[in-house]
């Protein structure tokens, strides 16, 4: 399972749901204590969107298994394999928010009346994920428009002109979207 497919595959998971929500935040939503949970369910949803998409493409669960043996994590992603093969979807995208959400529920505590505005902070930080592997193959950012041009949205296109414009690692690129939306909503 090399690099590049895995981030073409990813893509055509995004494409195919319509990616980030619609609506933006613009009141205080979560409290600190929430912000810093769902942080770690933005870094399993990345997962969970690689695997998704791998089991889309009926790789088999055992090849998963094979790749994050040994790796950081392994046990948890392990888990996570076993966890998405088993259950059913239609899209990766759709899947993975809500797997995000469901995260954010069980480890955050957030009830799920107001779950809605981090998964759009969520989806940006996966946007970057996807905005960064381009850049990282060489391909120019007009490659990445194109594959979200449909939506009309600007949010991804500041997204794109930020991972760009960064010299930041995957991680911190991630983050800062993350972060950076989820500070408008946050409170102390």
């Amino acid at each position: 399972m090399g690099r590049l497919s895995i981030v073409f595959i990813v893509l055509a998971a995004i494409v195919a749901a319509g990616c980030a929500a619609k609506e933006k935040p613009s009141q205080k939503y979560y409290t600190t204590r929430e912000h810093t949970n769902m942080t770690y369910c933005v870094g399993m949803a990345d997962t969970a969107i690689q695997i998704a998409t791998q089991k889309m493409k009926n790789v088999p669960k055992q090849e998963l298994v094979i790749y994050y043996t040994g790796k950081d994590n392994a046990q948890m992603n392990i888990a996570l394999v076993e966890k998405i093969y088993n259950t059913e979807f239609k899209n990766g995208w759709d899947y993975t928010i809500s797997f995000f959400d469901e995260c954010a529920l069980e480890m955050a505590g957030v009830p799920k009346d107001r779950i809605h505005f981090a998964s759009f902070c969520a989806q940006n930080a996966l946007i970057a994920d996807v905005a960064f592997a381009y850049k990282k193959y060489g391909y120019p950012k007009t490659d990445v428009y194109k594959q979200f041009k449909k939506y009309n949205e600007k949010t991804w296109r500041e997204i794109i002109d930020r991972v760009y414009a960064s010299s930041k690692s995957r991680a911190l690129v991630k983050l800062d979207e993350w972060n950076s939306c989820m500070v408008k909503i946050s409170r102390d």
